[in-house]
């Protein structure tokens, strides 16, 4: 029987393990809910995941930064709004964000104000002089240790593009990338080689294996097209990714939506495995085309639609699983992976809904062991 290590080294050295690596987490705030008992025990002993380890602080795009919060308006039990603020060498950087009680801590808030908004803190950005991020191989050799056979460890790239469409004010930064290219490609150019250079430099310090960007998702349709793709992303990407493979790693890409015909552009920049390949209506991907398209050179983890967890039955997830793995597990290349954030196991939720979502984790992982088996047999 393998370790998580190595099954999930083996799929993605496009072999066939023992069985196809399920991956599955939960919340801490939900690991003492009613009927999560086995979920936990599978997490810690049985499930093949990935853990993020920071031998980098990214900063705040790159760039050293000081931190504060002020609370501006607080109404307690309705809500309260925050003053976030960067202090960094570019100027100060600052967002307003509205947060509803009881869930303060909540990740789930809404932006007043993000925090890049104007096209001159645009600018300061891509002007802002730049050199590598420090690197820490300590911190990389003691996280790394940590995970041990449990599965792999895996490194959060900063991605530039990515940050500033999540940070900045949606609408008018897809505006200033049509309307202001030379801004635009001075910060591309500037931030993807600081991004290099770290990558360059954690290599020289023994630092290397996965890495992983949170950023794609937004830099595809509806958001942007093919073309465009093309210009602001692809040679960017690219030189990062070469950087990456130059030190022996690899790069996950986690992407939501419809990824489906960017997968071979993708695979042609350098990416080396994607996930959650959301299936219609969440996303576009037929995996079994999936499969075909680049299932021999990128792993691909996921098309469990965990969104529907609340409402769908374990019959169906048992349907979903099956036909996952029949569609891309064998030859390996394969991780069964829900598409939602810890499968949608909130502790928020009502105790009917979270019943329904837990029963269907159960019903996830169930099936993931039956018919994950190797050699494939569904």
């Amino acid at each position: 029987m393998m370790t998580s290590k190595q099954r999930l080294l083996t799929a993605a050295a496009f072999r066939e393990p023992d069985r196809v690596p399920i991956e599955i987490q939960i919340p801490p705030a939900a690991r003492e809910l009613p009927g999560v008992e086995q979920i936990v025990a599978f997490v810690d002993s049985e499930a093949d995941n990935f853990f993020g380890v920071a031998p980098v602080d990214w900063g705040f795009f790159g760039l050293d930064s000081e931190y504060s919060e002020e609370i501006i308006e607080d109404h307690p039990g309705e809500f309260r709004r925050l003053r976030r603020t960067h202090r960094t060498q570019a100027g100060d950087f600052y967002a307003i964000t509205k947060h509803l009680y009881p869930h303060l801590e909540s990740l789930d808030f809404h932006w007043e104000r993000r925090y890049i908004d104007t096209l001159e803190e645009f600018e300061r950005l891509a002007e802002a002089p730049r050199t590598p991020r420090p690197v820490s191989p300590e911190r990389y050799e003691e996280t790394a240790a940590s995970v041990g056979e449990r599965g792999l460890p895996i490194i959060s790239l900063a991605h530039p593009l990515g940050t500033l469409v999540r940070q900045a004010n949606m609408e008018r930064v897809y505006i200033w990338l049509l309307r202001e290219p030379a801004i635009a490609h001075r910060f591309l150019e500037r931030t993807n080689t600081q991004v290099r250079d770290t990558v360059l430099a954690m290599g020289a310090a023994g630092v290397s294996g996965w890495f992983v960007t949170y950023a794609h998702e937004m830099l595809i349709p509806p958001w942007i097209g093919m073309r465009m793709f093309d210009q602001i992303v692809f040679p960017y990407d690219k030189m990062v990714n070469d950087a990456i493979h130059a030190i022996g790693g690899r790069h996950r890409s986690h992407c939501h939506g419809n990824s489906m015909w960017f997968l071979t552009r993708m695979s042609e920049m350098g990416v080396d495995a994607t996930e959650p390949l959301e299936p219609p209506p969440f996303g576009d991907v037929d995996l079994r085309e999936a499969k075909r398209l680049v299932g021999d050179r990128m792993l691909l983890s996921g098309n469990i639609p965990s969104q529907e967890f609340w409402r769908t039955t374990p019959a169906q997830v048992r349907d979903w699983v099956r036909e996952a793995i029949s569609a891309a597990a064998p030859g390996g290349g394969f991780t069964l992976r829900p598409t939602g954030g810890w499968a949608g196991i909130d502790p928020d939720l009502g105790e009917e809904m979270l019943a329904t979502i837990i029963g269907n984790v159960h019903a996830y992982i169930e099936a993931g062991l039956e018919f994950g088996a190797y050699p494939i047999r569904v």
